[in-house]
């Protein structure tokens, strides 16, 4: 099934409409044996799941890669932090301002003071930034599911999508 090309499934695909048309059934069991006994459609589905599923399984362990790789990479950041941290504290134990290395020169400098917030509903108003309204897009759709006219908004007529339930 895998040697036909996508112009040989498209005339496939247009051959099992045109059939499905000519035939022109009410009895949907009919019409599916119809397309099965005369078109490669469903064996072309098949390997289009065939393909799904391996799409979904590189997603997953893309996601379980990335998840790890995060993980590493914050362990890395934290320890790096530490690191400097110690060398900070033994520059300062022994009095040194700075220090030459083969790879890197340590010069130790003043930080300015960290703002502590020590209760946020005490600051004045000046402080905050107003911030833009923002649409709630789950409460608009449900007040014109419920039958309100809302300038600039409304439905799409829907469409259709298919369901793949694994055996």
């Amino acid at each position: 099934m895998r040697d036909l090309t996508r112009e040989q499934l498209q005339k496939n695909a247009i051959a099992a409409k045109s059939l499905i048309e000519e035939i022109a059934s009410d009895d949907e069991a009919l019409n599916h044996d119809v397309v099965e006994g005369e078109t490669n459609l469903f064996e072309a589905v098949e390997v289009a799941l065939s393909e799904i599923e391996e799409c979904e399984i590189i997603a997953a362990g893309c996601d379980h890669q990335i998840g790890k790789l995060r993980q590493r990479k914050e362990r890395a950041e934290k320890r790096a932090g530490r690191l400097r941290g110690l060398i900070d504290q033994a520059f300062q134990m022994a009095e040194v301002k700075s220090h030459t290395f083969p790879t890197a020169t340590i010069t130790t400098k003043k930080t300015p003071p960290k703002l502590i917030v020590t209760d946020e509903a005490a600051i004045p108003s000046k402080f905050f930034k107003p911030q833009p309204p923002k649409l709630d897009k789950s409460a608009l759709l449900s007040a014109i599911r419920s039958g309100e006219q809302v300038p600039g908004a409304t439905k799409s007529n829907g469409g259709t999508t298919i369901q793949i339930r694994k055996a």
